[in-house]
């Protein structure tokens, strides 16, 4: 595997820069990027070299784990597992059941020699591939098969699985015109289809606990939303341009999109967009951590692009307290923000531990978590003690419950919002 030193960034705990954007894998042209649970990002090419790249730090550096690819990698996707696939146009599916270490080609005669356009991994074993005028093959055996054709006709350009079922499967399709575009969606698995829903090129859909999420490249570039599971849409703004990618951030759920003219932001749920200060058209984006990673086209600005969002931790004093305690968020209730407050007292071997502050809500499903990988994983958190807020404005009124996870340590507690 070769290893590609691109940039050194020297950061001290808590003292990221969140003002620009660090380009990193200068000068290739990207198109594609997926994250596995573990915070590792994979990029794929779209121009002459056509190679899949790794990062398990952040964008720090990348590895080059595929080389030699046919044609260009336009979707990446982890399962919970190992497992990563990529889809490699003409080309067929690439797969690597050890995170990108080996990969085997499952060819395009696999799919009836139709281009493989995207990829989605689902529950246990299930994996949803998208083609180019050949609609979506199934497989249930992690990819070994793809007996399973459905939408025939549609040239699918994005899969997503709800965050709360796994037999729930979204697709967009682009195909330039109607009827052939639009948004689809499965509750069995896959197994059957729903008729188009949204007629528009559907690019990208994200998922929030209140709403349903696309952006397109059909003019006036609607940021449209449904609140009952993609059976009805609302158009809640209108996009600057044509847009290809679309992200969360944690904790506060903000809308990052990417596309012609760059990447737009949202801090109240896509009511208003504005440039990020990224004005290269870009592709698919992705947050891991709480970093936000773009993907650029063309030799000279082509490339993987990261920045970095503030959160709303904060360490309160650095006195090594003799136990774990999580306190009682305030104010209790409340509305729409909260803070809560958290000690960790040295581990028993030293240095730093892995942290979680996670909140749930009254059916145990993960909301948000108010500590990424990249402070509360490998990096961890020093001894001391914190203070996290939560930012709830778009979450409905409600019990909600948050955990504190450290080492050995676990403890849950109870908090209301009330608006």
């Amino acid at each position: 595997m070769k290893k590609l030193i691109l940039i050194l960034v020297v950061s001290f705990f808590i003292q990221i820069s969140f003002s620009q954007w660090v380009h990193t894998l200068n000068g290739i042209s990207m198109w594609s990027l997926g994250k596995n649970l573990s915070g590792h990002v994979y990029a794929g090419t779209s121009g002459t070299i056509r190679s899949i790249y790794k990062t398990t730090n952040y964008g720090t550096s990348w590895d080059t784990v595929l080389s030699g690819g046919v044609t260009n990698f336009l979707f990446i996707a982890c399962d919970s597992g190992n497992t990563v696939c990529a889809a490699n146009g003409s080309n067929g599916l690439m797969k690597s059941t050890n995170n990108g270490a080996n990969w085997t080609n499952i060819s395009s005669s696999t799919f009836n020699n139709k281009n493989v356009q995207s990829v989605v991994c689902g529950k246990s074993g299930y994996v949803y591939v998208g083609t180019i005028t050949g609609g979506i093959f199934r497989s249930t055996d992690n990819g070994t098969t793809f007996p399973d054709n459905t939408l025939t006709t549609l040239t699918i350009v994005t899969l997503a699985v709800d965050k709360y079922n796994s037999n729930i499967i979204y697709a967009g399709a682009s195909s330039g015109s109607p009827p052939n575009y639009g948004f689809y969606r499965s509750t069995d698995a896959g197994t059957t289809w729903s008729s188009n829903l949204n007629p528009l090129n559907i690019w990208g859909i994200v998922q929030k606990p209140w709403g349903i999420f696309t952006i397109t490249t059909s003019s006036p570039y609607p940021y449209d939303k449904s609140t009952n599971g993609g059976l009805n849409w609302t158009t809640v703004s209108n996009l600057p341009g044509a847009m290809r990618g679309i992200t969360l951030d944690l904790p506060d759920n903000y809308v990052y999109t990417s596309g012609n003219g760059g990447v737009f932001r949202s801090t109240n749920d896509g009511t208003s967009f504005t440039n990020w200060d990224l004005t290269y058209s870009a592709n698919q984006i992705v947050n891991v951590s709480n970093r936000i990673f773009v993907a650029v086209s063309g030799t000279t600005n082509g490339g993987v692009y990261w920045r970095s969002y503030p959160l709303g931790i904060k360490q309160i004093n650095n006195n090594v307290p003799e136990n774990f305690a999580l306190y009682q968020n305030y104010p209790n209730p409340f509305n729409p923000n909260t803070k809560i407050r958290f000690s960790l007292p040295s581990p028993s071997e030293g240095g730093v531990q892995a942290v979680k502050l996670v909140i749930y809500d009254v059916l145990g499903r993960e909301v948000t978590s108010l500590i990424p990988p990249l402070w509360g994983g490998k990096e961890g958190l020093q001894p001391g003690t914190y203070e996290a807020e939560w930012d709830a404005s778009y979450y409905p009124s409600g019990v909600y419950f948050y955990m504190l996870a450290a080492g050995d340590y676990t403890e849950t507690k109870k908090m209301i919002m009330v608006k």
